[in-house]
C-alpha cells in the first residue's frame, strides 16, 4: 500500500533493506493477476488464441523485463560511478510493476465496452496515466538505489525502454517490414 500512497519513503525503506524475493513476488504477483485479467478482458471481447497467447506470456515478460531492465540500468548508473547495484535495484523495482495491475483491470473494461466504441476510446486514454505512474515508480526505486540525481534518475528509467525499441526497430530492419 505504501507504493501507491508514499512511493518516495517505501522506496528507500526498500533500498535500506532490499529482499530480492519480496521484489520477485510483487514482479510475478503483478503478472500473475495481469495474466487473468488478461483473460477475462480476452474472453469478453472474443479476442481468440492470440489474445490468450499474448496473456498467458505476460508473467513471463514481466520477469524478463524486471531483470533485463535492473541489469541494464545497473550498467547506465555506471556512467556516473554507481554501478553493481543491481540485485539491490531488483528488490526495489519490482513493487513498480503494481500498476500493471490497474492497467488489466481498464482491458477489461475496454472490452466490456466493445471494439470500437466511444467508452473503449475512453477507458483506452486512461491508461496513458498509468504508463506515466509507472515511469514515476521506476524513477523513484532508480533514485532510491542509484543515488544519483533526479534527472539522472529518469534518463536511466526511460533506459530500458530505449533498448527495447532498439531491439524491435533491428527486428524489423532485418526483416525488411
Amino acid at each position: 500500500m505504501g507504493v501507491l500512497l508514499r512511493p518516495r519513503s517505501t522506496f528507500a525503506a526498500l533500498a535500506n533493506a532490499p529482499r530480492i524475493s519480496l521484489g520477485f513476488v510483487a514482479v510475478l504477483g503483478s503478472g500473475l493477476i495481469a495474466l487473468l485479467l488478461g483473460l477475462l478482458a480476452n474472453q469478453i471481447d472474443h479476442g481468440g488464441n492470440a489474445g490468450a497467447l499474448a496473456s498467458l506470456l505476460l508473467p513471463v515478460l514481466f520477469i524478463v523485463y524486471w531483470g533485463a531492465s535492473a541489469l541494464i540500468i545497473d550498467a547506465g548508473a555506471g556512467l556516473a560511478g554507481q554501478a553493481g547495484r543491481w540485485r539491490q535495484y531488483l528488490a526495489v523495482s519490482g513493487f513498480a510493476f503494481i500498476p500493471w495491475v490497474a492497467f488489466g483491470l481498464l482491458s477489461v473494461v475496454e472490452a466490456l465496452f466493445g471494439t470500437g466504441s466511444t467508452g473503449e476510446s475512453i477507458v483506452a486514454w486512461l491508461t496513458l496515466p498509468l504508463l506515466a505512474w509507472f515511469l514515476v515508480l521506476t524513477t523513484l526505486a532508480v533514485y532510491a538505489v542509484f543515488d544519483v540525481t533526479p534527472y539522472v534518475a529518469v534518463a536511466l528509467a526511460m533506459l530500458p525502454d530505449a533498448v527495447l525499441l532498439l531491439l524491435l526497430i533491428a527486428l524489423l530492419v532485418a526483416t525488411n517490414i
